[in-house]
């Protein structure tokens, strides 16, 4: 193997060792993560700073691109934010709406749909849930709203 390429079989290899290792993370209460964030961004940044050779130190236009992608990233990632906590503000008033309502859902265990009038509605960390006849749902689950009549 070159230092810049692998072959296809070197990849696999690699993400399996990747995935086995991950594994034993999650098994010892540890999150894996996929991506950097911008602390690790930083890490990268500054140990790439303090190990340059000083002979030859980051050019100063490698340096501006490396700040200006780091900016990009933190413009996404509070993109990201707004864009999540707005989705959480429509279930939110999709929920509120559809109390008293005749719902059908789809009871993702067995596959069948279930109906009844919204009585209650929560509000948790996996998001807004609707229930009905003792049983709470997701309000991604609503397949049919009506008008009780």
């Amino acid at each position: 193997m070159d230092g810049a390429t692998m072959s296809p079989a070197e990849l696999l290899k690699t993400r399996l060792e990747v995935e086995a290792f991950n594994k034993t993370l999650m098994k010892n209460g540890r999150r894996v993560q996929n991506t950097l964030g911008k602390e690790d961004f930083l890490k990268l940044l500054i140990v790439q700073l303090e190990n340059q050779d000083p002979t030859s130190p980051l050019e100063d236009k490698e340096f501006i691109s490396q700040m200006a992608q780091f900016s990009s990233l933190e413009q996404m990632t509070e993109m990201n934010r707004t864009l999540s906590n707005l989705i959480m503000n429509y279930k939110l008033g999709l929920a509120s709406s559809l109390l008293g309502k005749e719902v059908e859902v789809l009871d993702r265990v067995s596959g069948q749909t279930i109906s009844g009038t919204v009585s209650e509605i929560t509000f948790g960390e996996e998001g807004p849930r609707i229930s009905f006849n003792g049983i709470s749902y997701s309000v991604d689950d609503v397949t049919k709203v009506s008008s009780q009549d």
